[in-house]
């Protein structure tokens, strides 16, 4: 894995995923009350968590996750043509301003929409690198997402327990899982 700048410091503790399953290392962040970032690679995607003091206040996949545009239009929150109007100033800006930013800035769309479905997005990200058996963990110490992210304050307990709940609800072929609070 080729390390970034802001990676400098080096890894302060990482692992094989089929040694040291997610959900272990996630506890231990928690109980550890670490901040800082924990990036998972496994063959064909990557995760990239943020903490502090153990709660997870950012998180994205690399590849297969639903695009925010996506996320607010199943939800409602935004037609159609809002998302096309924002995208195409998406990529009139090379693709540099965020599109949630932008289409709350033209009033297309409430920051407390945004804000859950950036949450929910993050969520969903957590509970698919639960399903991962393959691949590397890396925690890099004191690293912080963007400030222009916008954050969410979960706690990991909380997400191990809905995460093992929809895991138990896969494996059983159930669909229907309910919100675990």
């Amino acid at each position: 894995m080729k390390l970034d700048a802001r990676h400098r410091g080096g890894v302060s503790l990482q692992g094989d995923i089929g040694a040291i399953e997610l959900n272990n290392v996630f506890q231990f962040l928690d109980y550890a009350t670490l901040s800082g970032e924990l990036r998972i690679v496994t063959n064909g995607n990557s995760g990239s968590f943020f903490f502090q003091r153990g709660i997870l206040i950012f998180g994205a996949l690399g590849t297969n996750q639903k695009r925010i545009g996506d996320l607010l239009l199943e939800s409602g929150c935004i037609s159609v043509l809002q998302l096309n109007q924002g995208l195409k100033i998406h990529r009139q800006h090379g693709g540099r301003r965020r599109l949630g930013d932008i289409l709350v800035r033209k009033g297309y769309l409430e920051f407390e929409n945004l804000s859950e479905t950036l949450k929910m997005q993050a969520r969903e990200a957590f509970f698919e690198t639960l399903r991962w058996k393959e691949g590397m963990f890396f925690f890099f110490v004191n690293q912080y997402p963007s400030r222009e992210e916008i954050l969410i304050n979960e706690r990991i307990d909380h997400l191990l327990l809905e995460g093992i709940v929809r895991l138990d609800h896969t494996v059983s072929g159930t669909d229907s899982v309910k919100q675990v609070k």
